[in-house]
């Protein structure tokens, strides 16, 4: 098999599209486009669901991306014990985010750092969104992740893993047995939300708006561990990203709300066209 066209189709499943491979592997889209159409060629099944909005391994592809996987980051832990990352005693890396990405998605790949940089003193701060921005701009966090694209010219943001939003509900509650559940259904129960002004609260409230419907906000909370606690007690129903909650719970009942929501990611952010530490830069490459 072709290292090259594995992975080439490794980093757009891991990238959650062509675009952003392209990008993280320095190749135009068609090159990666081709790699992918090639390797499919040669194991002689299709490996990838391609869609509008980006693409999703088929049954054979998802068995094929794990081994891959379990390859690559064989392949990443040699390079980087052996061109000397483990010996960088006394530097700091400084990783901002929210409390969800830091209880979810942080603790395996921060085992991994531990083990390719024991000598480096790690900070991990938990703010919002926009605290987030701020301090990488102004120097006071190495890398920031978060759910949105900020949009702003002296960062980088690199799209890492696609989220999604869900509705959860109480196990015992109706909507939480329905097949399909629909914005107006949401509407026609007490709703636990962010507080106001937040952009998650306006993420949330935008397809509301856009058709007219009003959501009926019993109690706005001020984290998302607080909302799904609440949800939990049987205050309300909520609307949240699907890594903040763990699928295995029985208290809660979720339901998938892409119909309405656009596919999101989760983003790495950084410091445009500043050269990251050697600390920072293994940092980033785990994703």
């Amino acid at each position: 098999m072709d290292l090259n066209r594995l992975r080439g189709f490794y980093t757009v499943v891991k990238q959650g599209g062509f675009t952003a491979a392209a990008r993280r592997l320095r190749l135009s889209q068609p090159s990666i486009s081709l790699q992918v159409k090639n390797l499919e060629q040669e194991v002689g099944m299709q490996l990838l669901q391609r869609y509008p909005r980006g693409v999703e391994p088929t049954r054979e592809g998802q068995v094929l991306y794990e081994l891959a996987q379990k390859l690559f980051e064989t392949e990443e832990e040699i390079d980087a014990v052996f061109s000397g990352h483990a010996q960088y005693e006394g530097t700091r890396l400084t990783v901002s985010t929210n409390q969800s990405v830091a209880t979810h998605m942080l603790p395996p790949l921060l085992e991994k750092y531990r083990t390719l940089f024991p000598k480096v003193e790690i900070s991990i701060h938990n703010m919002r969104t926009a605290e987030i921005i701020d301090s990488v701009a102004n120097a006071q966090t190495d890398v920031g992740i978060i759910l949105i694209d900020p949009q702003r010219e002296e960062l980088e943001a690199r799209p890492v893993a696609p989220c999604e939003m869900i509705l959860i509900t109480p196990s015992n509650h109706p909507l939480g047995h329905r097949r399909k559940v629909s914005l107006a259904d949401i509407t026609e129960y007490p709703f636990l939300s962010y507080t106001g002004g937040t952009e998650t609260r306006r993420f949330i409230d935008r397809p509301f708006e856009q058709r007219k419907l009003k959501t009926p906000v019993a109690m706005a909370l001020g984290s998302t561990d607080l909302i799904i606690n609440y949800v939990s007690l049987g205050y309300g129903i909520s609307i949240i990203h699907n890594l903040n909650i763990d699928a295995t719970r029985q208290d809660l009942h979720t339901r998938s709300l892409k119909a309405y929501y656009p596919r999101q990611y989760i983003y790495l952010v950084t410091r445009r066209g500043e050269e990251p530490t050697p600390a920072v830069k293994g940092f980033v490459e785990l994703f």
